[in-house]
């Protein structure tokens, strides 16, 4: 027994006699814990994904100088007649925006309403469209207060509304079934510059991934951020459903919500509450599986202690840390409860077989925590890895924050569990009678190794397990190399592909909503180039309008499929300088001087000055491109912004020469979205890749044996080739979700190779003998190995119940891998073994006499 066992044996009799401080310990620890879990908070902004430092939070603060946020809301709807330019559709329309227009007056009632985040309405009903009277430029709304009476009129309104290209998509569909109301929020207002009242939460980057942010323009210290209310978010979409219920649509229009808002919105909705339920699935699953193993009901209780209070320590430490939690915090409970549950069962297993087989209770503590103590922190260990390799490569905040309080979750478990269990069971332990004759060794191996006659009842399982591997340990071999090679074949066919809105079932109304919005309209992403020249007045230069009608135009011809719609201010002054030539096709264009284009920018400024803010700043120096995409998976925007960033250099750079001090920004979903996917990428690779180093150092270490090290590290690495070979085979596209697995995997699955080959390292010295060892080792693990699998896979399955589809396949990926790592170890490992003794112990042919 090494010192480390030692330590181990004599643990449960050390805190025997100091029970009571022990517990007093505990007590206070708890309260510290329940006093941190208060100052838990959640932020998931676009600073805590990427850090204040980097080159996109620093970007977003220069487009929000300008041009502000884009946390919107867009709720599609439908005519049910099929027109929403009928006398019930328009009628319906008009009381749908009159509602939702009229949140001045709940605001004005109650300072404190939701409804206080919106800033404007806008719809077909008062968008504003331009017309010219003699030399006037004259802005008014599409539709206005007063409805057209008749059907004459409202088939020229329909007609005029198809030929505005910046109507539709945007506010009514190509068929006119379709239309749609824009509310503009205040949300992602976390960045107060100076004085001016900007919306934030805009995900940016320069177009050249590789470009150096100037931070000259705009000053940090000039910026802070305030706290994102996730729940207030909830509150203002449950306002605008009750607004839009009020405007009794029902009969007419069929409606559909889509936006940031909406998503947040239906996370808080719907996607919390499926966690709950999910939680209390598992909690249920596990009291069955416990009560089914150990037949004793303070088994059952002791071990959800144990778990609630290895949760309760993890969530205090996050919150006297001060470090935020994110969308990864359910994720995060849920593995530490799922893994930490397989230590207690292995130490309550262990207990269990020493008073199957006579000893005392005092007795059985000592063995069951020396014998499993050692493996089970070995198993602590390797996992704490996987999810320390998270924090360790250091992709973004969250995902290492995340990693990070797995590993801390998981080390307060172990130490939870051989600190307190010990107690627990001393004040209430199960009830096992001494089987008869039964003792720790069977009297005759050699006649039981192969027959079931002399062995107790609780080993006929892995009795059997070994029978199978002895009797057909080739096969077993060939078997295992045979699928595993076929099915891993599968992995060069694997994707890397992520569709942001399949992350949903597809049987929520989410789900359905931003399809609706995708199929019909302009789509819920979009992508935002910001032209910023940094000298006033320089947005009239002819030359640089002309830059950016060709990039606008490139990107349209280059990708019809992705961009529903794109506007910029050569879209504008192009439409003006017709309205001024009589409505001549032919001066759809720009103009041919300077002078011109400056006369009408100054037109259109003093009509209307906040359309114009909408494209151009105030100081006539910066200007944007704003593009509306359909949802694509991220190869398709890969591209995009990969030939945004080649033609912006082409066509922009050469503006340097006048305009040095000038930069091209971008933002949007889609952006930001590729550049997390592109970062999370490359780090959860490096992360697999850091586990399997040092788990396989680890193994070396710990087993003094390269042959049994590199065993261990072989049918650690199994049950990921399984999965991803699946995942190749079946088309699943590897995502950061599904990427995140793998490291995560390796470390569970290598927990029951280290308990079969460390117990069986320790049978070696005693039987000298390999076959008897493994048999041993099977006949007492066996029953453990399977049954923290299926916890361990139970748990994962309940993840099907959420919805989201990213939930989901990391629910039963990981049940693959796992139940793939159980078969590893309890037949593949043990039949390399047996053969191994067989072929040992085949006798020698006498070697010929030298000539």
């Amino acid at each position: 027994m090494n010192i480390i066992e030692s330590t181990l044996y004599a643990l449960p009799g050390w805190l025997r006699k100091y029970r009571w401080p022990v517990l007093s310990l505990y007590l206070v620890l708890l309260v510290l814990a329940f006093l941190g879990m208060d100052k838990i908070w959640k932020d998931d902004s676009l600073k805590s994904w990427f850090g204040k430092d980097s080159d996109i939070f620093k970007n977003q603060q220069k487009f929000e100088r300008y041009f502000g946020g884009n946390e919107d809301v867009y709720i599609v709807y439908e005519a049910k007649d099929g027109d929403i330019f009928s006398e019930a559709s328009l009628a319906a329309l008009s009381r749908l925006h009159n509602k939702l227009a009229g949140f001045a007056v709940d605001v004005q009632k109650n300072p404190d309403s939701p409804l206080s985040h919106t800033r404007e309405v806008q719809s077909l009903i008062n968008i504003q469209v331009t017309k010219v009277e003699g030399d006037n430029l004259q802005v008014y709304e599409f539709i206005g207060k007063q409805l057209p009476d008749s059907k004459e009129k409202r088939e020229l309104l329909k007609e005029t509304a198809l030929k505005n290209p910046e109507l539709v998509l945007n506010f009514v569909s190509r068929d006119a079934q379709y239309g749609a109301v824009s509310i503009q929020t205040n949300f992602g207002d976390v960045m107060l510059y100076q004085n001016r009242d900007t919306r934030s939460d805009v995900d940016s980057f320069s177009v050249d991934l590789e470009y150096e942010a100037e931070d000259s323009a705009i000053n940090p210290e000039t910026f802070e951020e305030t706290p994102r209310d996730y729940d207030m978010y909830y509150s203002y979409m449950q306002e605008i459903r009750a607004k839009v219920k009020e405007a009794n649509v029902d009969g007419e229009l069929n409606v559909y919500y889509a936006g940031l808002p909406e998503l947040i919105a239906f996370q808080t909705e719907v996607l919390d509450p499926e966690m709950s339920i999910i939680f209390l699935g598992i909690f249920v699953f596990m009291l069955a599986i416990l009560g089914w193993i150990f037949r004793h009901p303070s088994a059952v209780l002791w071990t959800m202690i144990v778990l609630i209070v290895t949760v309760f320590f993890t969530m205090g430490i996050i919150g006297w840390t001060g470090v935020p939690t994110s969308s990864l915090s359910d994720p995060m409970i849920l593995m530490i409860v799922l893994i930490s549950v397989s230590d207690v069962v292995h130490f309550i297993a262990s207990y269990k077989h020493h008073r199957l087989i006579g000893m005392p209770h005092e007795e059985s503590l000592s063995n069951a925590f020396a014998k499993s103590g050692w493996s089970c922190f070995l198993t602590t260990f390797t996992t704490m890895i996987g999810f320390g390799s998270l924090w360790l490569v250091k992709s973004t905040v969250p995902v290492s924050n995340f990693g990070y309080f797995c590993a801390v979750g998981l080390l307060l478990a172990y130490v939870v569990s051989v600190t307190l269990m010990p107690i627990l069971l001393d004040i209430w332990a199960p009830s096992y009678k001494p089987l008869k004759d039964s003792t720790s060794d069977i009297k005759d191996p050699d006649v039981a190794i192969n027959s079931s006659t002399d062995v107790p009842k609780q080993f006929h399982f892995g009795q059997g397990v070994f029978n199978l591997t002895n009797n057909y340990s080739a096969v077993i071999i060939g078997v295992f190399l045979l699928v595993i090679t076929a099915i891993g074949i599968g992995m060069k066919d694997i994707v890397v592909d992520t569709n942001t809105l399949e992350s949903f079932d597809e049987s929520t109304y989410l789900r359905k909503a931003f399809e609706v919005a995708d199929k019909n309209m302009a789509g819920t992403q979009n992508i935002d180039f910001m032209v910023n020249l940094k000298e006033s007045d320089s947005v009239g230069d002819l030359d640089v309008l002309q830059r950016i009608e060709d990039f606008q135009q490139r990107m349209n011809k280059e990708f019809p499929t992705l961009i529903a719609t794109s506007v910029s201010v050569v879209d504008l002054i192009k439409r003006i300088n017709q309205q001024m030539h009589q409505d001549d096709p032919a001066y759809f264009r720009l103009p041919d001087t300077n002078t011109e284009v400056n006369q009408l920018l100054f037109l259109f400024n003093s009509a209307s000055p906040e359309e114009r803010r909408r494209l151009i700043s105030d100081d006539f120096d910066a200007t944007r491109i704003s593009f509306n995409v359909r949802n694509s998976g991220s190869t398709g925007y890969v591209e995009l912004i990969a030939r945004a960033n080649q033609w912006s250099k082409e066509i922009f750079n050469p503006l340097k020469s006048k305009y040095a001090n000038m930069e091209i920004i971008t933002s949007g979903g889609v952006v930001t979205f590729m550049h997390l996917f592109d970062l999370m990428t490359k780090s959860e690779v490096n992360s697999f890749l850091v586990t399997l180093a040092l788990i396989g150092i680890t193994f070396f270490f710990v087993f003094q044996s390269f042959t049994l090290g590199f065993l261990a590290l072989i049918a650690a690495t199994f049950p990921i080739i399984l999965t991803f070979g699946l995942m190749g085979w079946l088309g699943i596209p590897l995502n950061p979700t599904t990427m995140i697995i793998a490291p995560i995997i390796l470390g569970l699955a290598t927990d029951d190779s280290i308990h079969f080959i460390n117990k069986l390292r320790g049978l070696l010295p005693k039987t000298e003998n390999v076959t008897v060892a493994v048999w041993e080792t099977l006949r007492q693990l066996a029953p453990a190995l399977t049954f923290t699998t299926l916890v361990l896979v139970g748990g994962m399955l309940s993840l099907l119940y959420s919805s989201d589809s990213s939930f989901q396949a990391f629910g039963y990926l990981g049940a693959l891998a796992l139940m793939c790592a159980l078969f590893v170890d309890l037949l593949f490992i043990p039949s390399v073994c047996l053969l191994y003794a067989k072929f040992r112990a085949a006798p020698q042919a006498d070697p010929e006499p030298a000539n």
